[in-house]
């Protein structure tokens, strides 16, 4: 080529790497996993959200991308997650100068090299200025960001300088990157978002593998106590406040199958669930202690003369779930093939999301449908009635009359152990509920069932209890039918 060719050839690769520069975070954020804008949008409702994930799920990355986008203040339009309409002040959290640098300011800013940012989230043009952080080689103490409505400020911190070197500033959003061995670290910090997002309290994300068992931190995001050690903060945040999610390598495909496998094969028994799941020991604790291959079944074609039955489980501020349960009964195998749960949903809601596989189906429901409405009179179940939902005419008994809890979780259990109970593997959240239903103990021997994230199973063991009202598929539909379960709307290879 001639010189003037070459340096226009030269320019336009240069533009290129600009763009490419400046559109990483929209590309990764574009590329999301389901379970990762599930994440986002917990931020928006809870002043904490945390992700409990498996070693490489991407649970760090997740995190920053949330990060990025409140330091730049230029939001997707299809952001479900917490707004800043103003320059936040964003704290990140980790385990040493190092690792703040390594794991989350590489990334988020890229590496210092030549008086410039390289390799970032957010693209150098965005930086205004820097501050170093001194005892460790090119980490940063503070970054300013170039935000939509100002300058925002990002400030690194470590868990070695102590919960003292935290005092003083209003925080707006914080990002712990694991969890913190000195557990006064998450109560400090918290305080510090008491008067931020300008008075109205701001809030922050957790991204972390439960390394240390069931800590307080984790108790009180699974919504029990735990003992106090001695000098130790309690974390004074209402449970309601606190959203808590799982990722695992069953809903990342980048992880390879089988590396999974050789690496699953080096972990010591008790951590290959903490490991792969994001799942902290919790012993005897657990409900459903149950091994999720044992359970899981791909997607099929349902025979027409199969029995099927649906079951509701109401709730506002905590999800009202919906699940679909198919019954083999030559066989006496269930399958859960369908579910959906959302808070804040009116019943017409609910029903155009699942009217496609819920429409005609009978659908079992517990007791607190015959609750009234103050204003109307009305008792619940007749809002969903009239919606279209199919209910049965009694809410959910045994057939001796009785509702007992503890008897639907046992047969349950025993279902699932004997292998005649199967979940279809896409249906992620039901097994997020599998892996956090447990028991805390309320002393003089006893204990009881934490009712948090429960919504699915509840509505899964209602339908069972009213199994006996299942009815045929066939005899639903006069035409030609198949009935297969819904269309996630992901992609198996993907994830989006």
């Amino acid at each position: 080529m001639s010189k003037g060719k070459t340096i226009e050839y030269i320019q336009i690769m240069e533009e290129q790497v600009r763009r490419n520069n400046n559109s990483r975070l929209e590309r990764i954020y574009e590329s999301f996993y389901d379970w990762q804008m599930k994440f986002v949008a917990g931020t928006k409702d809870y002043t904490v959200a945390a992700l409990l994930g498996g070693n490489r799920v991407g649970k760090t990355r997740t995190g920053l991308v949330i990060d990025a986008y409140h330091l730049r203040g230029d939001y997707p339009e299809n952001w479900p997650g917490v707004k800043y309409d103003f320059p936040p002040l964003c704290w990140l959290l980790g385990y040493s100068g190092e690792k703040t640098r390594d794991l989350l300011q590489y990334k988020l800013f890229g590496r210092y090299i030549e008086k410039r940012f390289e390799g970032g989230l957010i693209p150098a043009d965005r930086i205004v200025s820097h501050l170093s952080m001194q005892g460790t080689s090119g980490a940063m103490r503070e970054v300013r960001v170039k935000h939509v409505n100002g300058i925002s400020t990002c400030q690194f911190w470590s868990y070695s300088q102590g919960q003292s070197a935290l005092m003083g500033d209003n925080v707006d959003h914080f990002h712990f990157d694991e969890e913190a061995e000195k557990p006064d670290i998450f109560p400090q910090v918290v305080t510090r978002t008491l008067t931020g997002n300008r008075g109205k309290g701001g809030g922050g994300i957790l991204t972390l593998t439960p390394e240390y068992g069931k800590t307080q931190l984790i108790c009180k995001l699974m919504g029990e106590s735990s003992d106090l050690e001695e000098g130790e903060d309690e974390i004074n945040i209402e449970t309601d406040s606190m959203y808590l999610q799982t990722a695992t390598w069953d809903q990342c495909p980048h992880i390879d199958e089988d590396a999974r496998r050789k690496i699953m094969s080096i972990y010591p028994a008790h951590q290959k669930k903490m490991r792969s799941m994001g799942v902290p020991l919790m012993g005897a604790g657990l409900i459903y202690d149950v091994d999720e291959d044992l359970i899981k079944c791909k997607p099929f074609e349902i025979p027409d003369y199969w029995f099927v039955i649906n079951g509701l489980d109401f709730g506002w501020n905590h999800p009202q779930a919906h699940i679909q349960l198919v019954w083999d009964r030559d066989a006496d195998i269930y399958y859960v093939i369908n579910a959906w749960k959302a808070s804040r949903k009116q019943p017409f809601e609910a029903w155009h999301v699942i009217k496609k596989w819920a429409e005609n189906i009978p659908t079992a429901w517990p007791s607190d449908g015959l609750q009234t409405e103050k204003g109307s009179a009305k008792q619940q179940r007749v809002y969903y009635k009239d919606e279209g939902f199919n209910l049965l005419s009694e809410h959910a008994t045994w057939e001796d009359g009785g509702n007992g809890r503890w008897a639907g979780i046992v047969e349950l259990n025993n279902l699932m152990k004997t292998g005649r109970l199967k979940i279809v593997s896409s249906l992620h959240e039901v097994f997020e509920e599998l892996r956090q239903y447990h028991t805390k103990d309320t002393g003089n021997g006893k204990s009881e069932i934490v009712k948090i994230k429960d919504d699915l199973l509840d509505a899964i063991r209602y339908a069972y209890m009213m199994r006996r009202h299942a009815i045929r598929i066939m005899d639903l539909y006069q035409d030609d039918y198949q009935h297969l379960q819904q269309d996630q709307s992901r992609d198996d290879t993907t994830g989006y």
